[in-house]
């Protein structure tokens, strides 16, 4: 079930990313957490009728991995027949608070998809002036950052202009890897248990943290409790379903609830 990987994808996005700066003399470690918790807790939840719009799931077909066919997940041994267990979540949310209220963060996590990877991928939004308006440059990417967790590295793309008269912007990678060639690397075991022998708690998850974590999966698990009909699939081998796409763009009307133009809920 990739719903536990959701709560636990939610526990290292905030470990990552959306924390506040220090505010206080108590230990940084007591700090981190304590900040993780208020992130957690400013998750807007989704309503029961906005699920569909928010989150989606699927489970692997029959495909090809490492140039060899594999079989889908209904017909791996010790799976029941016409299973819905999930096997990939794609989800949206948003973090009510001053610095991050309207932004979305998305959350994917899958088996059997293209590649192992695990990372942060931060999005520039373009400025309110229009530099290049009275150029022949219609549209610019935006910028990014992508921290990889797994493989640790960083890299960031930005568009620059490209050397001449004529106006033209081109993408540029700056890559740069947290660890020298040759240079050991701890297994994640190994950090953590070194960490217990040091008394640091900074990497462990807290009582609290796992209880709002869950609180904001908790309506998904719910409504997909209710659905035991039919569930989207896509190829092992590949980096998930088309539909996945739809949580980007999806702009609906349910009831009560109501989506505006930047895809919030209300």
């Amino acid at each position: 079930m990739r719903l536990d990987h959701v709560e636990r994808g939610l526990e290292n996005l905030c470990n990552d990313f959306p924390l506040q700066s220090r505010i206080s003399n108590e230990p940084e470690r007591v700090q981190m957490i304590d900040e993780k918790v208020k992130v957690l807790r400013s998750i807007r939840p989704i309503p029961k009728s906005a699920v569909t719009a928010y989150a989606m799931r699927a489970q692997y077909g029959p495909g090809v991995v490492h140039d060899k066919h594999v079989p889908g997940y209904q017909d791996e041994a010790g799976v029941e027949v016409n299973s819905v267990t999930e096997t990939y979540v794609a989800a949206k949310f948003y973090i009510d608070n001053w610095r991050w209220r309207g932004v979305p963060f998305y959350l994917r996590t899958g088996k059997r998809l293209a590649a192992k990877t695990s990372s942060v991928a931060i999005r520039f939004r373009h400025t309110p002036q229009q530099l290049f308006r009275e150029t022949s440059i219609e549209r610019i990417e935006p910028n990014w950052i992508l921290l990889s967790l797994e493989p640790e590295s960083l890299k960031i793309e930005i568009q620059i202009k490209e050397p001449g008269l004529e106006m033209r912007v081109r993408p540029v990678q700056l890559n740069a890897s947290y660890r020298k060639d040759g240079e050991q690397e701890l297994n994640a075991y190994e950090a953590l248990l070194l960490d217990v022998m040091e008394g640091d708690k900074a990497l462990f998850i807290r009582f609290d943290e796992v209880e709002w974590a869950w609180r904001v999966v908790d309506p998904i698990i719910k409504s997909w409790g209710r659905e035991t009909d039919y569930i989207l699939t896509y190829p092992a081998g590949s980096w998930g379903p088309d539909e996945a796409t739809r949580i980007r763009t999806r702009k609906i009307s349910t009831g009560a609830t109501k989506y505006n133009h930047s895809g919030e809920y209300s």
